[in-house]
C-alpha cells in the first residue's frame, strides 16, 4: 500500500462519457482507496453543469450566479461518489473550505466539488494538494498536456514532461474564464502549483483504471516539473 498522499482532480465530463461511467468510476475509486488510504477527490460538474450554466446565461444571470450553478452540480457529483465510497471507507463530504480544513485533521479522505465562484475545481484541487502536501493527479479526456488543443489540432505535441513556466505559457495563450469555460489549467491553479512546487501528473482518465496506474506512478500522461 502506498503511503503517499494524493489529490485526484476528476473531470465531471468523464462521469457521463458512457451510460455506466459514473458507476465505473465509483468502483475504481473504491479500489484506489484500498491501494492508498490518503486519496482526496475533487470532482467537477462536467457537461451537466455546462448545460445548466447555459440555461442560466440565457436567463440573464450574472457570472457569479452562473458559477454557483456549476458548483451545485459538482456537489451532486461529489455527494453520489461520497455516498458510494462511505459504505466501505472513512471519507468526508466537504462543501466548503472550512469543512476541508476540519477534515484534514482526521485521517479520512475528502470528497468535494467546487467551493467559491470564480474558482475552478482545478484550483480547488491545487489548493487541497498544497495544504495536504499531496501529489495532484489530474484525470482528463486527453492523453496529457499538449502544446495545442489536440481536439482541434491533429499535429499537437504531447509532452511527457513539462516545466511549470512553459506550461504557463502554453495555457495562457488560450484561456476563457467565463463560468463553465475553464480549460485544463487556469492561472489561479498554475500560480498555486508554481508557488508550492506541487507534483502533478495529467493523464487520460477516460479509462477509469488509469487512476490506479497514476497512483502506482506508472508512466502515463504528463509530469509537471520545476527548475
Amino acid at each position: 500500500m502506498s503511503s503517499k498522499s494524493f489529490v485526484l482532480k476528476l473531470g465531471g465530463h468523464l462521469l457521463f462519457i458512457k451510460p455506466n461511467s459514473f458507476i465505473e468510476y465509483c468502483k475504481v475509486l473504491d479500489e484506489a482507496l484500498n491501494e492508498t488510504k490518503r486519496l482526496h477527490v475533487v470532482v467537477g460538474g462536467g457537461e451537466k453543469a455546462r448545460d445548466y450554466i447555459e440555461i442560466a446565461r440565457n436567463l440573464g444571470l450574472n457570472e457569479a450566479l452562473l458559477d454557483e450553478v456549476g458548483i451545485m452540480v459538482s456537489h451532486i457529483n461529489a455527494f453520489l461518489i461520497y455516498s458510494y465510497l462511505s459504505k466501505e471507507h472513512e471519507v468526508i463530504l466537504a462543501k466548503n473550505w472550512h469543512e476541508i480544513l476540519s477534515a484534514l485533521n482526521s485521517s479520512k479522505s475528502i470528497i468535494t466539488g467546487g467551493l467559491i465562484p470564480s474558482i475552478s475545481t482545478t484550483t480547488v484541487a491545487c489548493l487541497l494538494a498544497e495544504i495536504s502536501n499531496s501529489m495532484l493527479l489530474y484525470a482528463t479526456d486527453v492523453e496529457g498536456i499538449y502544446d495545442k488543443d489536440p481536439k482541434k489540432e491533429p499535429n499537437a505535441k504531447l509532452y511527457k514532461e513539462i516545466e511549470i513556466d512553459e506550461l504557463i505559457n502554453v495555457m495562457s495563450s488560450s484561456q476563457d474564464f467565463r463560468a463553465g469555460k475553464y480549460k485544463l489549467f487556469d492561472m489561479h491553479a498554475l500560480n498555486i502549483m508554481k508557488r508550492s512546487r506541487i507534483p502533478v501528473r495529467v493523464f487520460n482518465g477516460i479509462k477509469a483504471e488509469n487512476i490506479i496506474k497514476a497512483i502506482k506512478n506508472e508512466n502515463i500522461g504528463t509530469i509537471v516539473y520545476y527548475k
